[in-house]
């Protein structure tokens, strides 16, 4: 007798898997259920529906899983007892009695074992038995093979008011009664199910689906309202698709009829978690080239319907670092337009400290952030290096001018004045000249801050012929609230310019109303409302009188921005505190981990007068004396960059003089290695040297030589901590996300990359390496052994990407891959980890990872 089918037997208990779930009684649907009896019943509909409970619920009620047979339809044991033809001989052997026979998930079946499925159903039936049958609208093969069969559709699945209202209070009930929720959020699992939306959508993108599908089902939870025009930029969506869709899939709010479709607005991390390891498929069947084209069409879709957020949050998810950037640097104008700061600002803080070749746009956007959300000391600094490089081009340095002009103070604003006049100088292109189209945006601006300067009854007139030339809209409501704050309501305009002043207010004032009666009248982009709100705010203080304010519509409109705004700058001021809260709790509490002091607050390092000396070795040698970078044109010598990396190997400890004389000049003589070694020590002295002309951080004794440890902060000693914290740290689900981040970010590359003459240096990158894969293989063992399988796929990846010889890097992979229920994926890498054993090395894999391959290909002996 298999054994399969004899644990299938309930036993009257309850299937072991149901035993957690919450219970929803659904009597209507259960007396549906018991008018049918003698024909084969059929619960079709998408995960989440509820189908599953709904047939435990008739089974309890009806049969107490007494005489009941529970199969799991997934499991390979089902498909091997179909294709056997046992299951309704055996089952009837097993039970004398009439029974219930359910088969849970129904597999994808093909014609031969749909029709055998379905005759052991009518056998079944024959001998007075029930049959019941879940699967998802893909898997129903047996509408031609069943014709007196009863189907309950997802339609019929759906929650009814009075079902809607069961887990609502009564404030919920009274705000948004009953009636008024629409079909695409009365799923079972939406309204009832524990972390209903992660869960759902990580099921209903599971399910086997043609490609052409999944695009469509993906790009519709993405967008979550539109046409079917819009589905079709991203692929083809033919009748067929949508009748599929609009009845199977009635989340989704497909209407074939008026071509419309509507969804629940899922969150994007639970769209990224379950659409991620499809994205390359559908990217194959779509109209763009690859994923990275695809996310970022998708997110154009977005901001083009103002939802700018749920943008930048895609890209941030689904995008790789280079695709985001390209990606922020091409909308970083539209974001800000549409007062997405603070998530424009997450997104280019996920790219990492590392530049991207030197991408002034994407910089000169951060800039401008920065100075939104009020952090006006970083903007200026980086707007600072933008503005006098002569490698920029002119408008990215004319704008950075003008950040500086109106924000910085003293000597720094009048260059950043004078940098801007001979920007403008050099571009002139005459007095009544069109812009050109690179000029549009910056030189109405730079225009208007140099009549600032000078002029400023000037610029009120001027500015009303840049319209005609060509001027950018954006730019336009900028200057005109920078006529309002500077000139109509600035203190010293008190007496001066009273005669133009009404003239000036009623012109604002119909440009103001003529820019939000485009948006709509509901909303306004941010330049529109810094124009607006200036002119409210003059109006109210009587700076400036209008015949005709504007109306209680427009004015509201501009403070949902100004509000939107507020809270950007809340939340942005909120993280950036908890952040130094959260480094120093972590510095209290796991010293060990923070040895060099990266994390720690400032008030809690060292009270030395010197300034902490900041050495980065990994990508290359990166040389801070406190915030200041050192200019690397100063180790002009080999030697002394080597020497420094020598002394920050050695963590601060002494290193014998002779010993590191003779790793410098391994073929010299030592009393000639010697004297070059001195000389070699002066140009570093000089190099770390304070303006005082000491040097506090190098040591010499007699026969040694160190680096002060008290004032050396080094990645090699975050490495070392970020190794044992892997290793045998607790970091907690967040700090394992951030440890991930910082190994993909500060030590992506290895160890002075560029130094291949000096062989301890050679051999530390070496060792780091090997140290970072053990680490990386030993974190992933852990995770998944925690059952965190996700976090265990990230860390056994980037072992393996970092060191593709290793064999345990790929048995580490295939085990969180297994446990995270990707078994093609377990098996693909088996065999790549096959190839490169046999070809590279003339070996066979270990017989830990052929064991771990068995135990895929070989699951009807493990579950039996």
């Amino acid at each position: 007798m298999p054994s399969f089918l004899a644990k299938s037997s309930c036993n009257g208990r309850r299937p072991s898997h149901l035993s957690a779930q919450r219970h929803f009684d659904r009597p209507d649907l259960i007396t549906r259920l018991l008018r049918e009896r003698h024909v084969a019943r059929f619960l079709v509909a998408p995960d989440g529906f509820g189908k599953t409970s709904l047939v435990a619920e008739y089974a309890d009620t009806v049969f107490s899983f007494e005489h009941t047979f529970w199969i799991n339809g997934r499991s390979p044991c089902f498909l091997r007892d179909l294709d056997r033809g046992i299951i309704a001989s055996t089952l009837t052997q097993m039970e004398s009695a009439s029974f219930l026979v359910v088969v849970e998930d129904v597999p994808p079946l093909d014609v031969v074992r749909a029709t055998a499925l379905s005759d052991a159903f009518d056998e079944l039936l024959e001998r007075g038995c029930e049959v019941m049958a879940t699967c998802t609208p893909a898997c129903d093969a047996f509408a031609s093979l069943q014709h007196d069969r009863m189907k309950l559709t997802p339609a019929d699945l759906l929650l009814t008011d009075a079902e809607v209202d069961t887990v609502r209070g009564a404030a919920d009930r009274t705000e948004r009664p009953a009636a008024t929720v629409p079909t695409c959020e009365r799923v079972p699992a939406l309204r009832w199910g524990a972390e209903a939306a992660a869960s759902f959508v990580a099921g209903a993108l599971r399910e086997e689906l043609p490609a052409e599908v999944m695009l469509a089902m993906t790009t519709a939870l993405v967008l979550c309202t539109g046409t079917f025009s819009d589905i079709e930029v991203f692929g083809p969506l033919g009748e067929e698709v949508v009748a599929l869709l609009e009845a199977g899939y009635p989340y989704l709010g497909m209407d074939a009829r008026r071509e419309r479709f509507h969804t629940p607005s899922f969150p994007v991390g639970a769209l990224a978690a379950a659409v991620t390891g499809k994205l390359d498929a559908l990217a194959e069947h779509s109209r763009f080239a690859d994923r990275d084209a695809l996310v970022a069409r998708w997110a154009d879709a977005l901001v083009a319907r103002a939802e700018c957020e749920r943008a930048c949050a895609l890209v941030g998810a689904l995008c790789t670092r280079e695709a985001r950037a390209t990606w922020l640097a091409a909308r970083s104008r539209e974001l800000m337009e549409s007062t997405c700061v603070l998530p424009a600002h997450e997104l280019y803080g996920s790219l990492g400290r590392r530049s991207l070749s030197g991408d002034t746009v994407l910089e000169l956007g951060e800039v401008v952030r920065l100075v939104v959300l009020g952090e006006e000391t970083t903007a200026l600094s980086r707007a600072r290096r933008i503005a006098f490089d002569l490698g920029v081009s002119e408008g990215a340095r004319a704008i950075a001018a003008l950040v500086l002009a109106r924000r910085a103070q003293g000597t720094t604003r009048d260059k950043a004045l004078d940098e801007l006049e001979r920007i403008v100088r050099s571009t002139e292109g005459g007095h009544a000249a069109a812009f050109a189209p690179t000029e549009t945006f910056w030189r109405p601006l730079a225009l208007a801050q140099l009549a600032l300067e000078d002029d400023p009854a000037e610029l009120a007139q001027e500015g009303t012929t840049w319209r005609a030339r060509g001027a950018d809209e954006g730019a336009l409501a900028l200057v005109t609230a920078w006529v309002i704050t500077d000139v109509l309501d600035h203190p010293r305009a008190a007496g001066a310019h009273a005669h133009a002043k009404v003239d000036v207010g009623e012109r604002v004032g119909r440009y103001v109303r003529e820019r939000v009666t485009q948006a709509g009248g509901e909303c306004c982009d941010l330049f529109t409302a810094a124009a607006g709100l200036a002119l409210e705010r003059a109006r109210e203080r009587g700076t400036v009188t209008l015949r005709k304010p504007l109306g209680a519509a427009e004015v509201l409109a501009l403070h949902r921005v100004e509000m939107e705004l507020f809270a950007q700058r809340r939340a942005f001021e909120r993280a950036a505190r908890e952040r130094i809260e959260r480094r120093a709790e972590r510095a209290t509490t796991l010293p060990d981990a923070y040895l060099d002091g990266r994390y720690l607050p400032t008030r809690t390092r060292t009270n030395s007068v010197a300034p902490v000396l900041t050495v980065n070795l990994f990508g290359g040698l990166d040389v801070r004396i406190g915030d200041v970078p050192v200019d690397l044109n100063r180790f002009r010598r080999h030697k002394v960059k080597t020497l420094l990396a020598l002394l920050v190997l050695n963590r601060g400890r002494e290193y014998p003089r002779d010993k590191l004389v003779a790793a410098l000049w391994p073929e010299s003589e030592l009393d000639t290695a010697r004297k070059n070694f001195y000389s070699i020590w002066s140009m570093l002295r000089r190099t770390l040297s304070a303006g005082s002309g000491t040097c506090p951080y190098l040591v010499r004794h007699q026969n040694g030589c160190r680096l002060d440890e008290r004032l050396l902060v080094s990645d090699v000693a975050r490495f070392d901590a970020v190794c044992r914290m892997l290793l045998f740290g607790q970091p907690g689900s967040e700090g394992w996300a951030q440890l991930y981040a910082e190994i993909d970010d500060a030590f992506a590359d290895d160890l002075m990359p560029s130094e291949e003459d000096n062989e301890i240096i050679v051999q530390a990158r070496a060792d780091c390496r090997v140290q970072l894969v053990d680490a990386l293989v030993a974190a992933a063992e852990r995770l998944v052994a925690a059952d965190d399988a996700q976090e265990g796929l990230w860390f056994a990846r980037a072992a393996l990407k970092r060191d593709r010889t290793r064999e345990d890097a790929y048995l580490a992979l295939m085990r969180a891959q297994i446990a995270a229920g990707q078994r093609t994926a377990a098996l693909e890498t088996y065999f790549s980890c096959r190839r490169f054993l046999t070809n590279e090395l003339g070996i066979d894999p270990s017989l830990a990872i052929v064991e771990l391959y068995h135990s895929i290909i070989e699951t009807e002996e493990l579950l039996e």
